[in-house]
């Protein structure tokens, strides 16, 4: 929010415009929901990279599915001499496995790369905005004080004014500042969500051909 916070949306000065909107109980009623969608969107800028830990260990895992792969396929030469001499369709019939390992050794190391661009968008830092600072609300509240002071409202009726004001000045922040902040979060989980998915197809991936070189390692072909 703005460092000079104003009385009202539309920049006047009466302080008892919010309370034609609703009455007291009703700010008192919104102010803890309010308050609880705020609390939830600001710790929500923080979920994704409390995630990113789990990504990093499945994406370890990836990794070395990957290299294992890579330091079991055969030489291309090897994949001629135990298949046809010829380069044909024949070659593809013979050598499947290998070709079918190193198809999904790619597709595996590209989605992995995917995920990494998907959780570069997801933390990117956005402006997420903020109830304050606090200096504002002070001198606001000083403000409310001078304002029903000038009313001649004193003791108990003063105070009991000015809290009333500030608090459907808060919810008028609150109901400003929660909708920015819900977009931005829906974007963060947006792309979280999609580098999840890229990282299940990247695992999928690499698993299938893991499989696939052990099978061919077993079966002594190629050897």
């Amino acid at each position: 929010m703005d460092d000079q916070l104003r009385p009202d949306a539309d920049g006047t000065a009466g302080p008892d415009c919010a309370e034609e909107a609703f009455g007291e109980k009703t700010s008192a009623a919104l102010l803890p929901m309010f308050l609880d969608f705020y609390r939830q969107e600001v710790a929500a800028e923080e979920d994704v990279h409390r995630t990113l830990p789990f990504f990093a260990t499945a994406l370890g895992l990836i990794v070395a599915a990957l290299n294992y792969v890579a330091g079991q396929l055969p030489a291309w030469p090897k994949v001629r001499s135990a298949c046809p001499a010829a380069l044909s369709w024949t070659v593809v019939q013979c050598a499947w496995p290998v070709f079918l390992a190193m198809f999904l050794l790619t597709v595996a190391a590209l989605l992995a790369g995917t995920v990494l661009v998907f959780l570069y968008l997801a933390t990117n830092r956005r402006g997420y905005e903020r109830i304050g600072p606090e200096p504002a609300h002070r001198r606001r509240a000083l403000e409310l004080r001078a304002y029903h002071m000038a009313r001649h409202v004193e003791n108990d009726d003063l105070d009991v004014a000015v809290s009333r004001d500030l608090r459907y000045q808060l919810v008028e922040d609150l109901a400003a500042v929660i909708p920015i902040n819900r977009r931005l979060t829906l974007q963060r989980y947006k792309w979280r969500a999609r580098a999840v998915t890229g990282l299940l197809l990247a695992l999928l991936c690499a698993l299938a051909a893991t499989m696939s070189m052990t099978a061919v390692s077993k079966s002594g072909f190629l050897q």
